[in-house]
């Protein structure tokens, strides 16, 4: 009867198995891969980098809940110390497994070596510049920096590092065994290692041995006591600032927390964000064509006032930001970067104060497909934001017609003698700043900006000879424009070897919609004729309905 019973239960749960409709053995692959992947990276948090993540960096990284989150995040982990991001290998990740592979092969005594205390300050600051080791029972001189005499000592060990960023220079640490196991542990001051402490009589510092001091006194001052409390202890010693208890803490804390990222913060922010603060900013980029092999990309930031500090000074009040931003190619090598303090400046005397303002950098591109990272951070408040956009540079021909995409903007005005095309928002002889989101208001000004390449000269007066068309479509329709009946031909300049247009619309005509500016350009002489086309929407004033 219990077999039936048995028998009958197996064929019960294989049922169940099989009307789930997913069959268990595959089932248990799943959830093992699952697990093995929760290991790997409870393993990469709890050993591989226990010692150098940051706690911020902990507190996110355990808040992630996808795979693929983790793999982002580890992924950026390792660039934000990466100490040279055009180099294909990371030499701060290969060199901290290797630490972590000599501490395992060198200071391992029951326990893994990493987990020891030479472990620990391998892995954090690497080989010392010396190391001195003292065997057991050795008779030990002590220098007057720790009170002269002979004692004998545990075996010990002490590595000296020669400068330790945020600690100091000379920075001496001292390991010692006391249980005779090869099991040395971090030593908190220089009588650890004596092996004579507790023993009357003996190991006693010159002080002691002259009779003007005792034992006792020394070792009940060894912690919590002023320099004059110390100094009554152990009144031959050559006390020094490190000796102080606060000072002495601070470098032992040190020396076992994790080191700060010695690269710019803004620089190595790129896949995942670290910050909970964040700040909300947009981009935008346009391509202007500047030989037949190269690009010029501006690139746009927008930022709005209201989310940033401002400082008052004067009669304005003002705010900085860092700017970063990095071009990688398709295989993450970074082909161009911009480090730039901007000011966002707001006057007093203003009725009303800009909702937003911009700041502009240009660079230089081939043709390819790239990604653009951008960081901004209010210094004053320490936020910081991120964001990231796919940029795809098209190829060149120097053999038909082209034109550059029209760049919708706020406003185009004339640039100043003394400006340059690498100067923020010139392009050609004009000074053009790009809208934000190609949305105007009934009665502000639309901006339009583009450029043409490869235009055909008359042979015999080496000029050319273009027209321009301009028509705008409200829903599919046609609508009459500012334009209509002009000689748009007075809109084109030439530029070095190119044509430029560069002009403001009216749009108090236009009815609130959604638009399209459809600009044709054609070379008489090559009897080519070239067209592009940019969405707009044309919002109520709220001036006017205010």
């Amino acid at each position: 009867m219990r077999r039936l019973k048995v028998r009958t239960a197996i064929v019960l749960f294989v049922g169940l198995i099989l009307a789930a409709g997913v069959p268990y053995s595959q089932r248990s692959q799943d959830q093992i891969r699952q697990e093995e992947a929760d290991d790997l990276f409870q393993k990469w948090i709890d050993q591989d980098v226990l010692y150098i993540i940051t706690d911020e960096e902990r507190v996110v990284f355990t808040s992630l809940t996808t795979p693929e989150e983790k793999e982002a995040f580890i992924e950026q982990f390792w660039r934000r110390r990466h100490p040279d991001p055009d180099s294909g290998i990371n030499e701060f990740r290969e060199e901290h497994y290797r630490r972590i592979a000599y501490a395992n092969d060198h200071f391992s005594v029951g326990a893994p070596g990493w987990k020891t205390d030479r472990g620990r300050i391998y892995i954090i600051h690497g080989p010392p510049d010396t190391t001195e080791y003292f065997d057991q029972g050795e008779q030990y001189y002590r220098p007057l920096s720790e009170g002269g005499g002979v004692t004998t000592t545990y075996s010990w060990l002490r590595w000296t590092y020669r400068h330790i960023p945020d600690i100091g220079s000379n920075v001496e640490v001292e390991f010692v065994d006391k249980t005779l196991s090869g099991h040395y542990v971090f030593a908190q001051d220089e009588m650890d290692k004596d092996a004579m402490l507790w023993v009357p009589g003996l190991g006693l510092t010159e002080a002691e041995r002259l009779g003007g001091a005792t034992k006792a006194e020394r070792i009940g001052t060894r912690t919590m006591a002023n320099f004059a409390t110390r100094r009554v202890g152990n009144p031959l010693k050559m006390f020094s600032q490190k000796d102080d208890l606060f000072e002495r803490l601070r470098r032992y804390s040190h020396l076992q927390t994790s080191p700060g990222i010695k690269f710019k913060d803004l620089e190595s922010i790129v896949d995942i964000n670290l910050y909970y603060d964040n700040l909300s900013f947009g981009v935008r980029h346009d391509l202007i064509r500047v030989t037949s092999t190269d690009y010029l990309v501006p690139v746009t930031f927008f930022f709005d006032t209201k989310d940033f500090t401002f400082e008052r000074s004067g009669g304005i009040r003002q705010a900085t930001l860092n700017v970063y931003g990095r071009v990688e190619n398709l295989s993450k090598h970074r082909v161009y970067h911009f480090d730039e303090t901007v000011h966002l400046t707001l006057s007093d005397s203003q009725e009303s104060q800009p909702a937003s303002s911009r700041f502009q950098k240009s660079i230089p591109l081939e043709p390819g497909r790239y990604k653009l990272v951008a960081i901004v951070k209010d210094v004053k408040s320490g936020k910081i934001g991120t964001l990231e956009r796919g940029l795809i540079v098209p190829g060149t021909t120097e053999e038909r017609l082209e034109m550059s995409p029209v760049i919708l903007a706020d406003r185009v005005q004339p640039a100043k003698f003394e400006e340059f095309i690498t100067d923020p928002f010139v392009l050609g002889n004009v000074k053009v700043y790009p809208s934000r989101s190609e949305r105007f208001e009934r009665g502000n000004p639309l901006g339009f900006y583009f450029e043409v390449y490869n235009v055909m000269a008359d042979q015999q007066s080496l000029e050319a000879d273009l027209s321009m068309r301009i028509r705008l479509l409200k829903e599919g329709k046609e609508v009459e424009t500012p334009f209509v009946d002009k000689d748009l031909k007075q809109l084109l300049h030439r530029f070095s070897d190119r044509f430029f247009a560069g002009s403001m619309l009216n749009t108090e005509p236009l009815e609130p919609g959604q638009y399209n500016l459809i600009i044709s350009v054609t070379d008489q002489i090559a009897q080519e004729t070239i067209e592009r086309s940019v969405p707009f929407q044309i919002l109520t004033n709220s001036r006017q309905t205010g």
